[in-house]
């Protein structure tokens, strides 16, 4: 999963000798080895007909108090599952995440009722416009915990970008390796990556 420069980390870490980047990049070439790349999969596409709602988070600089959720396309057996995820983007950690066979409204508002079952209290939750995220359900859970709600722009997916990135991480460095046949698969394999990934994956972001 690692390129030069998170083996280079890695290699430090682990050995009681210095290693350069250029050196552990020389030697991945002269042995072949380079890390996975990104497999394109094409997913459906969707779009939302509501009228644009604000962005809250847009001119923030303090991240505290903020957290991002949105649902990703997973490869199943031929057709799809969804992973529903919430992000913490100043820890880089995903708090909750549920997978199901279908997206739906309720896999939406099931990862926050994870993270306010965890007491953790966020002021502010950042989504797209899905229709998932604008359903009453959704929108009447945010209310309830007393949470305001953020919305990226029509056609702006760098809004949340954040936890696109991770989305897209899991993807590349996972699960375009996997050929998940069923949803059983999917989550125990998706769980364990997220557990590596939240405790161990090496971060180049100081």
């Amino acid at each position: 999963m690692y390129g030069y420069p998170r083996l280079t980390i890695l290699l430090n870490q682990q050995s009681d000798i210095h290693v350069s980047q250029r050196l552990v990049y020389q030697q991945m070439c002269e042995l072949g080895i380079r890390s996975r790349m990104v497999k394109r999969i094409n997913k459906p596409t969707t779009q939302t007909d509501y009228d644009q709602r604000p962005n809250l988070i847009k001119q923030l600089t303090d991240q505290s108090g903020i957290l991002l959720t949105d649902i990703t396309y997973i490869p199943l057996n031929r057709t799809w599952c969804y992973l529903a995820s919430v992000y913490n983007p100043v820890t880089r950690r995903v708090i909750a995440y549920q997978l199901n066979t279908q997206m739906t409204k309720e896999l939406a508002t099931n990862v926050i009722t994870q993270v306010m079952a965890q007491a953790v209290k966020p002021q502010i939750i950042h989504s797209d416009m899905g229709s998932q995220y604008t359903s009453d359900l959704f929108e009447n859970t945010l209310s309830k915990y007393g949470i305001k709600h953020s919305y990226s722009r029509k056609g702006q997916p760098g809004d949340n970008a954040r936890i696109e990135s991770f989305h897209s991480i899991l993807k590349r460095e996972y699960v375009n390796f996997q050929d998940f046949k069923t949803i059983h698969e999917a989550i125990a394999g998706i769980d364990n990556y997220i557990r590596w990934y939240n405790s161990d994956r090496i971060s180049l972001v100081a």
